[in-house]
């Protein structure tokens, strides 16, 4: 019985063939002199699939097209097969895809595709520092040490406010001592008229003299 698989919102009902490749990354080092080599496991291998099928029907180059367009694109997409249940592969990529059309046969189409597992790559790091670990690190601050910000950040803002009102006095100050001396001036002046207009009276006075001796 043709094997089913669904790749994204697409279903290959003919699948006459599903083979599943896994391996580990193993890193083998020559050492001289030793009895056998070192070895250096880097961890599983993206998982292959490979898979053989048809394609019949009047629609089945338009879906063997739209597998082609998933290809050319380069996006993941969700992968079901029941003979890949045990592997656990949820995602895959298209790697290639080979369509023959047998001689003489009309909307008949002999298909292989290679399938790779898909694994979302980690967040990014910067610096050897993960951008994700922010949020935890935000979330790890004390609500005491927030209050102490916010009082802090206060204290700031009645130190700006009392700097304000020293200043406000020092100008009105400065005002004060100007009013002072104009009115110091305005004194001088007035003493400076009245000492002149007791020199006159006293001329007025010795004319009045003279007048009344003359008159006599």
């Amino acid at each position: 019985m043709p094997e089913a698989v669904v790749l994204g919102d697409l279903e290959l009902d003919r699948v006459t063939g599903l083979v599943i490749d896994e391996s580990r990354k193993l890193a083998v080092h020559r050492w001289p002199g030793a009895d056998g080599d070192i070895v250096q496991d880097m961890g599983m291998a993206a998982a292959r699939i490979w898979l053989t099928g048809v394609a019949i029907g009047d629609d089945a180059g338009a879906r063997l097209e739209q597998v082609r367009g998933a290809m050319q694109a380069g996006e993941p997409l969700d992968f079901t097969a029941s003979a890949a249940v045990a592997s656990n592969i949820d995602q895959i990529v298209i790697a290639a895809l080979r369509v023959t059309q047998p001689p003489g046969r009309v909307n008949f189409y002999d298909y292989q595709m290679e399938l790779v597992r898909y694994v979302p790559p980690p967040p990014p790091a910067a610096a050897g520092f993960n951008v994700g670990a922010l949020a935890a690190i935000g979330a790890g601050i004390d609500a005491s040490a927030l209050d102490a910000v916010a009082g802090a950040a206060g204290a700031l803002g009645t130190a700006a406010g009392a700097m304000t009102a020293l200043d406000d006095a020092l100008n009105a100050a400065k005002d004060a001592v100007e009013m002072a001396k104009s009115a110091a001036a305005f004194v001088e002046q007035a003493v400076a008229l009245a000492e002149g207009l007791q020199g006159l009276e006293k001329v007025f006075s010795a004319v009045a003299k003279v007048l009344a001796a003359w008159g006599d």
